[in-house]
This record gives structure tokens, C-alpha cells and sequence, in this order.
């Protein structure tokens, strides 16, 4: 008897492989046929799905994106009565230990090459992410533990700072680098009024950065 085609595991390889090869080998010099290849399936099959590649990135950002939100989710519905201040250092907290959220680390320290995939993901920080962190925010402005005018600004620029710009694989930077932007992204959210980065959070931040892209000896 014939195996039942699996529309969602196939979509799943496809995203999976697609994600690798964009950050590996950048987006242009992936073809179709290299994904096909990679991921043991016909072009035909991608193309029942995909009609282009910038629809397969699109996919593969908005996955990472809908796994992040999820666990943010999740953790928020955990933390009860925490004041705003509270919920969102938590939150930064769980994600430099959650494995899931950093799925794509082992991926990302080969080099991203691919500035159409950079760009897809800095949208997902500003249209996305920082909505999830803007009313978190705000619920601190309300309780008094956070005080800032501009809780959806503050939120799409810490995120694309810390997401983007502290990340050596898209600026590169040695460990003076990244300790000196990390801690000038600690001075401007605490000079904002959203002092959520403790010296500990970024010690953590830099130990992962270092170990993610260890430095060329």
C-alpha cells in the first residue's frame, strides 16, 4: 500500500533545508534545485508549495517568528502578578536558556550571507516581536516599574539592536565589541526608562554571542 503523502512534513523539510542553505550559501546562490536536492524531494514536489524562493524565506522567517511568539506566550502566562519590569527581564532571561528559541544558532554561526534574509527578519523584529514587547511595556508605564513615552519605539529598536546590530554575524565584532555595544544598549534602555538590562543579562548575552561565534585565531 502506498504511503499517504504528508503535505506538513514535506513543507517542514522543505522550510528546514531552505533556512540552511540561505544562511550557508546566501540567497541568490541557492537554487531550487539545491534545496530539492538537499532535501530528497523533487522540484515539482517545492513548486506544489512554493511558487518562488522569496515565498520559501518568507515561510521560513514567518516560522521562526510564530515559534518565538509562542514561547513568549507562554512564558508571560506563567508569570502572574510580575510587574512589567519584571515580566520582560524574565522574558529576556528565558530566552538566552530556552534551546528552541536558538534553534537556528548552530546555523547562524556559519556566517549569514543573505541580506534578503536579514531584511525578513529585522521586519519580524519591528512587525511582530515588538508588538509582543510593546504592551508589555506598557502594562509597566501602568504599574510604575517602567517610564517611558514611547513604549512601541523603545521596543522595535531594542529588539533590532539586539537582534541585529549585537549580533557578530550580521556586524561583525570581536568580545570588546560586542561587550561595548551591549553595554551602550544597556545605558540607552535604562536612560529611556526601561532599565531591564542587568550586568548579569548581559555577561549572559555576551557568553552566548562568544560561544555562538568564537574568534579567528
Amino acid at each position: 500500500m502506498a504511503k499517504k503523502y504528508d503535505a506538513k512534513a514535506t513543507i517542514d523539510n522543505i522550510l528546514s533545508v531552505a533556512a540552511k542553505l540561505f544562511l550557508e550559501k546566501g540567497f541568490e546562490k541557492t537554487s531550487m534545485r539545491d534545496i530539492a536536492e538537499t532535501a530528497g524531494i523533487s522540484k515539482g514536489a517545492i513548486y506544489h508549495h512554493f511558487q518562488s524562493k522569496d515565498e520559501i524565506i518568507n515561510a521560513v522567517t514567518e516560522k521562526q517568528a510564530e515559534i518565538n511568539t509562542t514561547l513568549m506566550q507562554n512564558w508571560l502566562s506563567e508569570m502572574g502578578s510580575l510587574t512589567g519590569k519584571e515580566k520582560l527581564t524574565a522574558i529576556l532571561e528565558k530566552n538566552l536558556e530556552s534551546q528552541e528559541a536558538h534553534n537556528l544558532d548552530s546555523v547562524m554561526s556559519t556566517r549569514i550571507k543573505s541580506a534578503e534574509f536579514i531584511l525578513a527578519y529585522m521586519q519580524d523584529c519591528v512587525n511582530k516581536d515588538a508588538v509582543f514587547i510593546s504592551e508589555i511595556i506598557k502594562e509597566g508605564i501602568v504599574d510604575g516599574s517602567l517610564t517611558t513615552d514611547y513604549p512601541a519605539e523603545s521596543a522595535e529598536t531594542f529588539l533590532l539592536l539586539i537582534n541585529v546590530w549585537c549580533d557578530p554575524a550580521v556586524f561583525q565584532g570581536n568580545a570588546e565589541k560586542l561587550s561595548m555595544r551591549l553595554k551602550f544598549l544597556q545605558y540607552m534602555m535604562k536612560s529611556i526608562g526601561i532599565d531591564v538590562l542587568s550586568d548579569t543579562l548581559l555577561q549572559k548575552y555576551l557568553d552566548l554571542l562568544q560561544k555562538l561565534y568564537p574568534e579567528e585565531g
